[in-house]
């Protein structure tokens, strides 16, 4: 275990004021889902209990556990039935921070798990990027079970989520309470009705049921008896029962070919077909029937898989891990794992937490966030605004490092484009992750030196990172040196004013904002702004 994480994990502890174990002790946590190549994930207890206080909606969250963990591989695409991981940060140290169960709405955890955030970058070894900070997020409605939702990666995503997930697990609520007044039970569902109907359907149009039965596969339909127009009923915006059960299908199998009668007729299935298929399976009105396309084995497992949900159904919200969708849409991902996957690491011995090990944790304790940024406010000038955007950011250190190389460059100018601009060019699609420190050193340095215009930065940081060009490059590609003696732009701006009489017609304030966008796009990046405003003031003045 790298002690320089044990540490940092000690001092998150001692900061919420938890109680440290005497001895750290590993185990091993299987993991079946391809992102660890072990197997198993390491994870080991640090500390127990301890609370943070939230003071933007002034609560007290308590502190079950802080676990220090080995990183999974990150996850890059998936696709049907198959993932692909990178490995570049397996075996990061990962501390894991688990709150108790009092959050009570969206915003509320939007703001713990900001105001935890802060407190890990504030020890300085947190990692900047996307997916450098995760939550994992308990969810459960009165008289549900709990489910876990995997992996939201943004603050941003995270009330979407929730709202989400909400919506979700209320309806699947509304749907168990209707299947229950129909008088659907568990073991109703466990003696369904299972056929192979592959017959019925060998003049189908539907292209995924003609290819399968090209192929020798067979179609398999189960009647599931009080589920009528349940199956289509949408659970959260977008979301719908029939969804969960193609999730379940395709996640254990691979099937795609999955139909049910609520959506029917429909996709190249006929209205005969379907008439058909509820004669031959005695489909009442408040029946519904799901069958599936593929290889016998795999279609009956499938139909199991259908028997599976459809008993959860009934309950109402199944207990389950689920992913989580830009969007705030969840997916499933896996049943939820119980202790019985967690067995101890028998080739790492435990580690005692001795008095040495804590003597920096006690003499070097986290600094409180608000310290930091009241610092940032009484050394740079910053507002508190900017000044807690550059610290949720991630570019404190950064920002000073810069700051500590320059003499001439505003610090508000600084804070901002590492606050806003970069974050604007990541919604552009630019890769921020390959915006180094240096990178941006070199870029601030030439403006702190005169050599280029404060307008340059974000072009030639574009073409740094989507081109690979060195700055220098970069400046003499953009032609960006800039340019000393203004006299030429000044007759320029002279003979435009005097070439354009549709400039001259416009009021007074509009001229010189137009002619102020004819000149800076020619002239952006080589040439001071605030020198070409003061031209055209005299310029426009003097008419």
């Amino acid at each position: 275990m790298d002690l320089e994480a044990l540490e940092t994990a000690l001092k998150v502890a001692a900061y919420f004021k938890s109680s440290i174990v005497d001895e750290v002790h590993v185990m091993r946590k299987i993991v079946i889902d391809g992102s660890n190549t072990t197997g198993f994930q390491r994870t080991a207890i640090v500390a127990l209990g301890g609370y943070i206080d939230v003071k933007s909606i002034g609560k007290r969250v308590p502190i079950q556990t802080i676990c220090l963990e080995e990183e999974a591989a990150r996850l890059v695409k998936r696709e049907d039935n198959y993932v692909i991981y990178s490995l570049d940060r397996l075996g990061t140290p990962l501390i894991e921070i688990a709150t108790a169960p009092v959050i009570s709405s969206p915003e509320e955890a939007y703001e713990v798990a900001l105001s935890i955030g802060r407190i890990i970058a504030a020890t300085g070894r947190k990692r900047r990027g996307i997916g450098s900070v995760r939550q994992d997020i308990n969810i459960s409605i009165l008289g549900g079970n709990v489910v876990e939702v995997k992996g939201v990666q943004k603050l941003s995503q995270l009330k979407k989520v929730i709202e989400f997930e909400f919506k979700r697990q209320v309806g699947l609520y509304e749907i168990s309470r209707i299947l229950k007044e129909r008088g659907v039970t568990h073991e109703i569902v466990s003696k369904s009705m299972v056929k192979d109907v592959t017959d019925l359907f060998k003049e189908c149009k539907n292209r995924v049921i003609k290819r399968g039965l090209k192929r020798g596969d067979c179609v398999i339909a189960i009647l599931l008896k009080g589920f009528g127009g349940l199956i289509k009923r949408e659970t959260a915006p977008g979301y719908w029962l029939g969804k969960e059960f193609v999730e379940r299908v395709r996640f254990w199998t691979g099937i795609k070919g999955i139909f049910h009668t609520d959506e029917l007729p429909s996709y190249g299935i006929s209205e005969d077909e379907v008439n058909n298929l509820k004669r031959h399976m005695g489909a009442g009105d408040n029946d519904a029937i799901i069958f599936v396309v593929g290889p016998r084995e795999l279609a009956y497992e499938a139909i199991n898989k259908v028997i599976e949900r459809a008993r959860e159904a009934v309950n109402g919200v199944p207990a389950e891990t689920r992913g989580s969708r830009e969007d705030g849409k969840t997916f499933y991902m896996r049943p939820r794992p119980g202790m019985a996957r967690m067995y101890p690491e028998t080739d790492i011995p435990p580690i005692r937490i001795t008095n040495e090990l804590m003597r920096d944790v006690i003499h070097y304790p986290i600094k409180d966030p608000s310290e930091i940024v009241d610092e940032l406010m009484n050394k740079y000038g910053l507002s508190a605004d900017l000044a807690w955007k550059l610290y949720d950011n991630e570019y404190v250190n950064v920002f000073e490092y810069i700051m500590s190389h320059m003499k001439n460059i505003s610090p508000s100018y600084v804070a901002s484009f590492l606050s806003d601009t970069i974050r604007y060019l990541e919604r552009e699609g630019i890769d921020i992750e390959k915006i180094s420190d240096n990178l941006l050193l070199e870029v601030f340095s030439l403006v702190d030196n005169n050599v280029i215009e404060k307008e340059a930065i974000q072009d030639i940081i574009i073409l740094c990172v989507n081109e690979g060009l060195t700055v220098q490059e970069a400046v003499d590609r953009l032609g960006l040196l800039k340019i000393k003696d203004i006299k030429p732009i000044r007759d320029e701006i002279i003979k435009i004013y005097g070439e354009r009489k549709d400039l001259k017609e416009l009021p007074y304030e509009l001229r010189k904002k137009r002619l102020m966008a004819i000149i800076m796009s020619k002239y952006r990046g080589k040439v001071d702004p605030k020198d070409v405003l003061r031209i055209i003031d005299e310029v426009v003045a003097d008419e």
